[in-house]
């Protein structure tokens, strides 16, 4: 939960099987073919999407460069991509820059988190709810991990 879209109040997830795109579009209550945009660090943009410049609000289509993208990768190869910086977004880039390192990859799928029909979350009542109806793995809140605990036991966490 936090400010709007873009990163935040989202919804995140790893890029790479075309099944991630399924799931959450399944989460999201849309019709499977509807693409997930990618969250990429902005000095990862140009290895990944063959794009001109920097796109901190998804404003412009490219190719997806990467075939291991699959979960962010449209029918026709393209993506709507959101590029970011440290300085527009510490946290978020953080993250990307740990999932980096983990992954080899500074790029994330990023999707609003919503209702379908009754728009953005707001209370970390109806987020718990949300997460516990579809399946969220976990949720973050003002900075504090919730992990669902059949996600923890599934990872070995437990």
């Amino acid at each position: 939960m936090g400010p709007r879209a873009l990163g935040n109040r989202s919804i995140l997830a790893a890029p790479f099987l075309s099944g991630t795109r399924d799931r959450l579009n399944r989460i999201k209550q849309r019709e499977s073919f509807r693409p997930i945009a990618p969250v990429c660090m902005e000095e990862d943009l140009m290895e990944h999407f063959e794009i001109g410049g920097t796109s901190p609000y998804m404003l412009q289509f490219a190719n997806v460069s990467s075939p291991k993208l699959g979960a962010i990768t449209h029918v026709d190869g393209t993506a709507r991509p959101q590029s970011v910086s440290r300085a527009q977004n510490a946290l978020l880039h953080d993250l990307l820059f740990e999932f980096r390192k983990i992954s080899g990859y500074g790029v994330l799928c990023n999707t609003s988190l919503n209702f379908k029909g009754r728009g953005f979350i707001n209370r970390s009542t109806d987020l718990f709810r949300f997460a516990r109806e579809f399946g969220l793995d976990g949720v973050v809140i003002e900075g504090a991990l919730f992990l669902r605990a059949e996600s923890m036991i599934e990872s070995g966490h437990v």
